[in-house]
């Protein structure tokens, strides 16, 4: 679950056609919470293959069980996780 966005700090608009990637890395994992660092890069549409930060943020999660109360973090499950997805 979501529990706070921090420091949200939109650099430029992201447009129609461009290539958006989102890089997260984590800055924390506690007990319950995860904060993670996301930055967002966008390759313009139809012009040279530079990449922009657009967007960047530090967002903090919270494991929750199915009764929405917090559960303590598997740290050893989380240890090497990192995933990048791009979309245009």
């Amino acid at each position: 679950v979501t529990v706070a966005m921090r420091e949200v700090v939109f650099h430029a608009p992201v447009f129609v056609g461009d290539l958006v990637s989102f890089y997260a890395q984590t800055l924390r994992i506690g007990t319950t919470s995860i904060t993670i660092r996301v930055i967002v890069e966008a390759e313009r549409y139809g012009g040279t293959s530079e990449r922009i930060k657009v967007t960047e943020a530090e967002v903090v999660y919270v494991a929750v069980d199915a009764n929405r109360r917090k559960i303590k973090i598997d740290k050893d499950a989380t240890e090497g996780d990192f995933e990048q997805h791009e979309t245009s």
